[in-house]
């Protein structure tokens, strides 16, 4: 409908891009940060990095035995998906302002919002993306 399209163009407009387009960083930074459930509380270090607490909603690495299931899995994201430039801009604006494809979603806005930095953003997905990530084994 066309608040939905609204919504998702003006998320859409908010991502804040790499500069010139190094979207993948660490993937080991990302696996930390993935695995990281810290950040903007009242009891957490506000001088520590945010982690993105993301195995609260998905399943990434196969072996992991704890996660969450309100997210799709993305075990094999990269595997399967490959990481042509446009999976990894879609990748980045997802997780940047989900909303700029699912309006309605419970994912937080990480770079939106400020939560997560654009090199972590590139850390995770590189942990989601990288062949040698334990996710796509």
């Amino acid at each position: 409908d066309e608040q939905a399209r609204s919504l998702q163009q003006a998320a859409m407009a908010s991502v804040d891009f790499p500069a010139q387009g190094s979207y993948l960083g660490d993937w080991r930074e990302g696996e930390t940060i993935t695995q990281n459930g810290r950040g903007m509380q009242y009891s957490d270090d506000p001088e520590a990095p945010n982690g993105g607490n993301c195995y609260a909603c998905h399943q990434l690495d196969p072996d992991e035995i704890a996660y969450g299931t309100l997210g799709p899995s993305l075990t094999a994201y990269g595997k399967t998906r490959g990481t042509g430039e446009a999976m990894l801009k879609y990748t980045y604006e997802v997780i940047y302002s989900p909303h700029s494809y699912f309006p309605c979603t419970k994912m937080p806005r990480f770079g939106a919002n400020g939560f997560l930095t654009q090199e972590q953003i590139a850390d995770i997905m590189a942990y989601v993306m990288h062949p040698e990530s334990p996710v796509n084994q």
